[in-house]
């Protein structure tokens, strides 16, 4: 058995597939914030024991992520190169709110007081100009361990070009202090740009001690459950057994989102459409991204919490326009939704579980697009009135009815969703009409069509257990760690070798500590890329190199003008190239599963309601997905309903059912 599960901010999504990739379990409960892991065990200890016994538990999780905003980790000291003690209080001269007269820069995880520095220097080449006083190391850690530390970054000057004193570091504190947890900058982001490399190390630090131990006591708990192995989603869209992971939690960052986009690849995949943008709006937040050629985007140049992270990952937007975020009247007497979020405790006020304070989720209850008697599959009965009665005194302070104010949210979330989906299409050169929406997540299919025919978009499709959606994903993905050193070289410096020697080295390092880890490689693919520019430009693009190996510097000059024409619209070909950084991919192939299906029982019964449409209630069809048959079509207004997720076909709009049985809604 194979078994993914998601945990998002509001709900904990469980798939179990056998290996004929039968559907045998599904399973929605509500998140644990405080302790993720007890939702966790609470989906596994639900399932049949011959369900669990030897099965591998697939897992991707926001608990990296969480640690991070709330400033919830380990107590942590820095190591510097003596003279650049304050690298992460200078940080950078640009500001994300230019107007902000209050603008304060994002707070360092290490405080100046917990920075101590050494005795070394290296330049770029890796030249050592000083060799590392061990003296002044010893006096460091004596320093930083009385300051009551649980973790030490080490970030020293240029050790992308020579990490031997970094290294040398950890062997001192190893003998010194075993327990102590140490990060090494040239092992999380061996890269130039001293601030974001010193920041990504002082987050790797920050989480190691807590992500290990979460995914230490999950395993337990798995191995009592009778489960076998425990293997984590990355950032990235691949797959790692966990103790990989618990000794690289910068890759855990983006884990729960990563697996929705693995997902929606597959279900587009599998209905032959290999362009589109992924929509995965969840209890918490919405997240979205760009899939080419059944390829999703990846990026190097990442925020969390306001700190620069220099690790690959999936390029998600969120914004916090979920079914639990809160709607309210800001101080200027502006509708406003988001991006505080009532979670999964207390919940919306229509869960009765305590909230007080209206959600999205209300106001799509007295929308009438939500049921109480079949939301979640009749499993979560809804308070209707109390959604009402939360709404009332915001409707009255802006001279709206609440059937009004409710369509005014769910509107204003839907743009949100939109301004995210223009941000990474139509802003980066894309012509956002020519995708199709893959919509999943609980509330997902919900706005879908909304959101679409706000962007131009034509056709969005919502897979079968489209609530289950990043769950399933955690089943399709396959192993894939990233590799990289900066190697800044001019193209017409280059040996007539070219950079084999380079990639080589990058190679033979991968494989190290790949076999270090007990990870297979005899079925494993090598695939390099390299961060190039123009020379004197500031900033990078990522170039695949096909054939890095045996690639002449001019063929590399070319291959960066045909890329940087097609991101940008011109090239220079006058201009010298540089590369920067170069880059190694390692992917083993992905598990060949069968895609979820929806068992199809026509002679469920249809009914006919009232929603409210443009400020009105019109009649809309209510049904079951399953009563709809390969082929069917329905148009809106329409909801269409399953155990997982409601799909609101608006007027104007029709779904039908694919051979897939996706439901794939088109523009009349």
């Amino acid at each position: 058995m194979r078994i993914g599960v998601e945990c998002g901010g509001t709900f904990t999504d469980l798939v179990v597939l056998d290996d004929d990739g039968v559907l045998r379990a599904t399973d929605k409960v509500f998140s644990t914030p405080a302790s993720p892991d007890r939702a966790v065990t609470a989906g596994l200890g639900d399932l049949p024991e011959e369900l669990r016994e030897g099965a591998v538990l697939l897992h991707g999780s926001t608990v990296a992520t969480n640690a991070l905003i709330e400033r919830k980790g380990a107590r942590v000291g820095l190591i510097v190169t003596r003279g650049f003690r304050d690298v992460l209080e200078l940080q950078r001269q640009d500001r994300t709110s230019m107007y902000d007269l209050a603008y304060r820069k994002p707070e360092p995880l290490v405080p100046r007081e917990r920075v101590a520095e050494v005795t070394e220097r290296i330049d770029r080449s890796g030249r050592v100009l000083l060799s590392l006083d061990e003296d002044s190391v010893r006096e460091a850690f004596t320093a930083l361990v009385s300051a009551g530390v649980d973790a030490v970054a080490v970030s020293l000057l240029h050790s992308y070009a020579a990490p031997a004193h970094e290294r040398r570091i950890a062997e001192l504190a190893a003998a010194e202090f075993p327990d102590l947890v140490v990060s090494l900058s040239s092992a999380c982001a061996r890269e130039f740009r001293e601030y974001e490399r010193t920041t990504t190390t002082t987050i790797d630090a920050f989480l190691r001690p807590r992500i290990s131990r979460y995914l230490s006591e999950l395993e337990a708990s798995a191995h009592e459950l009778k489960v076998a192995e425990l293997h984590v989603m990355q950032s990235n869209g691949g797959m790692v057994p966990a103790h990989a992971a618990g000794s690289a939690p910068l890759s855990m960052l983006r884990s729960g989102p990563a697996a929705g986009v693995a997902g929606g690849i597959a279900v587009a995949r599998n209905a032959g459409v290999t362009s589109i943008v992924t929509l995965d709006m969840g209890g918490t937040s919405t997240d979205v991204a760009v899939v080419h050629d059944g390829r999703p985007e990846l990026t190097t140049e990442v925020t969390a919490d306001g700190l620069p992270v220099r690790v690959p990952m999936v390029d998600i937007t969120a914004v916090g326009a979920g079914g639990g975020s809160l709607v309210a009247v800001d101080s200027g007497g502006l509708l406003t939704v988001g991006p505080r979020s009532a979670g999964a405790d207390p919940g919306p006020v229509c869960y009765g579980r305590g909230g007080t304070q209206p959600t999205v989720t209300d106001a799509n209850v007295v929308r009438g697009l939500l049921r109480p008697e079949t939301f979640l599959g009749g499993r979560l009965t809804l308070h209707t009135d109390a959604a009402r009665d939360a709404l009332r005194p915001l409707a009255g302070s802006l001279g709206r009815s609440v059937e009004q104010l409710a369509e005014d949210v769910f509107q204003l979330a839907s743009v949100a969703m939109a301004g995210a989906i223009r941000v990474t299409t139509t802003e980066r050169g894309h012509d956002v009409e020519s995708y199709t929406l893959v919509a999943y997540g609980g509330a997902g299919p919900l706005h879908a069509a909304t959101v679409a025919e706000d962007l131009g978009m034509s056709r969005v499709i919502v897979p079968p257990h489209a609530g289950l959606a990043s769950a399933y994903g955690l089943l399709t993905a396959g192993f894939r760690r990233e590799f990289a050193v900066t190697q800044l070289t001019d193209l017409d410096a280059l040996p007539p070798e070219g950079l084999a020697p380079a990639l080589n080295r990058l190679r033979d390092t991968a494989e190290q500590h790949l076999r270090s880890q007990s990870i297979p490689l005899h079925d494993a693919d090598f695939a390099f890329s390299a961060d190039m520019r123009y020379h004197g430009q500031g900033f990078e693009m990522a170039v695949d190199l096909p054939r890095a190996e045996k690639t002449t510097a001019k063929e590399f000059e070319e291959t960066f003008h045909l890329a940087h024409a097609r991101r940008y619209g011109h090239a220079e070909t006058s201009r010298a190239v540089q590369i920067v950084t170069i880059r190694l991919t390692v992917t083993r192939p992905r598990p060949e599963l069968v895609l979820l299906t929806v068992d199809i029982d026509p002679s469920l019964p249809v009914a006919v309601q009232p929603v409210i449409e443009g400020g009105a209630a019109v009649e809309a069809a209510f049904r079951s997905r399953r009563s709809l048959a390969v082929g069917a079509e329905q148009p809106g207004p329409a909801v269409l309903e399953d155990g997982t997720s409601t799909t609101f076909v608006p007027t104007g709009w029709t779904a039908r059912v694919d051979e897939h049985t996706n439901l794939v809604l088109e523009r009349s």
